[in-house]
């Protein structure tokens, strides 16, 4: 990943002839030449829309507007060189474990939660499911958080299989990694839902529109990106303040990166 990121502020270190920010300084043709490979959700209007929006929402807390170009740049950089890395090159809209391999019966999509034992890297199938007994126990959700308590999450619990197809489960029922910083557990995703829509509802009801909708696959991983505050401060400040790419990577997952 340290490669990526100073092979990442080489290309945005480009001259460009106008006012810095966002998509301004992160190019359709830049982004392309990252992410050569990137999948839907992560177009690149999704991401511009998504800048746009935290943005017009947070007029004191930027991302990619605050410092000088070159801080900004530097922002950038670090923003994609994470998030490629926690989205598989901006291929995985899903955790692969819980939902690699899936299928969409009726407009639903339905996953087959896998051991990593069982799950073939290059057909992303699984040849056992996790599900037994009928029912999936989600393990990124508290049940003991709900939206009416304090803290909160969304309600979840057992998921029942689908009657139809053995070993799989409702995604919309499941709170595992979605998005370019991988949102995660059922109190999460009621933060971000209320912080991009102003409604629990949203997230709670169907958590799978982060891995769909392309707006949400980066503007959850901009909330968390702006809002997640380790040793005093977020992914924005480590760059900002201290000029940290270290200060990023152990925000978004220090715990397993950063020993």
């Amino acid at each position: 990943m340290k490669y990526t990121t100073l092979s990442l502020i080489s290309v945005l270190s480009l001259p460009i002839m106008t006012s810095a920010g966002g998509c301004t300084l992160l190019t359709e043709t830049i982004f392309n030449t990252i992410a050569p490979s990137a999948a839907a959700p992560y177009t690149y209007n999704g991401f511009c829309t998504a800048i746009s929006a935290w943005n017009a929402a947070n007029p004191t807390n930027q991302i990619f507007e605050e410092g000088t170009e070159m801080q900004q740049k530097h922002e950038i950089a670090a923003f994609l060189g994470n998030t490629l890395h926690e989205s598989g090159e901006f291929q995985a809209a899903r955790e692969y474990m819980q939902c690699g391999d899936n299928i969409v019966v009726g407009g639903q999509v339905l996953c087959k939660p896998c051991a990593s034992a069982n799950f073939d890297w290059t057909s992303k199938t699984c040849s056992i499911s996790l599900v037994t007994g009928g029912s999936y126990t989600d393990p990124y959700c508290n049940s003991a958080l709900t939206p009416s308590t304090d803290p909160d999450g969304c309600a979840c619990g057992p998921v029942a299989e689908d009657g139809s197809n053995s070993g799989y489960v409702p995604a919309s029922e499941l709170f595992f990694g979605r998005g370019a910083i991988q949102t995660s557990w059922n109190y999460n995703y009621i933060d971000v839902s209320l912080a991009l829509t102003g409604s629990a509802d949203t997230f709670c009801t169907d958590p799978d529109l982060i891995a769909t909708n392309e707006s949400y696959a980066w503007g959850a991983a901009i909330y968390f990106w702006m809002s997640h505050v380790k040793n005093g401060k977020t992914s924005h400040d480590s760059v900002l303040t201290d000029a940290s790419f270290g200060g990023t990577v152990d925000n978004i997952n220090g715990g397993l990166e950063c020993p």
